[in-house]
């Protein structure tokens, strides 16, 4: 019989996305409750399991980096991973930004980082994609405008939007983020954008 660190290593790397939560563990009774959170701390030190956050593990390395930084930060998937998710850029960003009502902060796995955006009021607009929560494509331009440092190169981001473009109905999202969040000093810039990626 595996040894019982071996078994709870297991558990973690055999779950969804190779991630699993603290009741979870505890609900397969393999030891009692203080023996099993001696394991999980001992296979974080030695690298074996990550601490996603308080009572949240994951596998090492992270088996879907998208999945785990939103079991990280509770938000939806936001900015360039947010444009890599709906296939409007190519190359996969190795920092992942899921935006928050009031979190902020980073965390770093591996070759990973995960980053939370406090956007407040602003933290809307999202919709399931598979197992993940990511910002409506019309959502995703329009925070990649607001926080230009989250997003790619506004050349790339143009190209990207004028090679997909938004539908009537997304260009109406899209104009009710700015009617609703942006300042009159700012409101110039989402309009420039719009024409450009619509004439697309």
């Amino acid at each position: 019989m595996k040894n019982l660190t071996a078994r709870l290593q297991e558990a973690v790397e055999n779950s969804p996305s190779g991630i699993i939560t603290l009741d979870v563990l505890e609900s397969l009774k393999l030891c009692d409750d203080s023996t099993l959170k001696t394991i999980l701390s001992r296979l974080v030190k030695s690298e074996r399991a990550l601490r996603l956050k308080r009572g949240v593990y994951a596998s090492n390395p992270v088996k879907d980096q998208f999945v785990a930084a939103q079991s990280a930060f509770n938000g939806y998937i936001g900015f360039s991973a947010a444009l890599y998710i709906h296939r409007l850029i190519a190359e996969m960003p190795f920092v992942v930004t899921v935006v928050t009502t009031s979190q902020s902060g980073s965390k770093r796995f591996g070759t990973y980082e995960f980053r939370a955006v406090a956007l407040k009021e602003k933290a809307i607009g999202f919709e399931s994609i598979g197992n993940l929560v990511v910002s409506t494509r019309a959502k995703t331009l329009f925070d990649c405008i607001y926080l230009e440092r989250y997003s790619i190169e506004e050349k790339k981001l143009i190209e990207a939007y004028i090679e997909n473009p938004l539908s009537a109905k997304e260009l109406k999202e899209f104009d009710s983020y700015v009617q609703k969040f942006a300042s009159q000093k700012t409101r110039r810039k989402f309009l420039e954008v719009k024409k450009m990626v619509a004439k697309g």
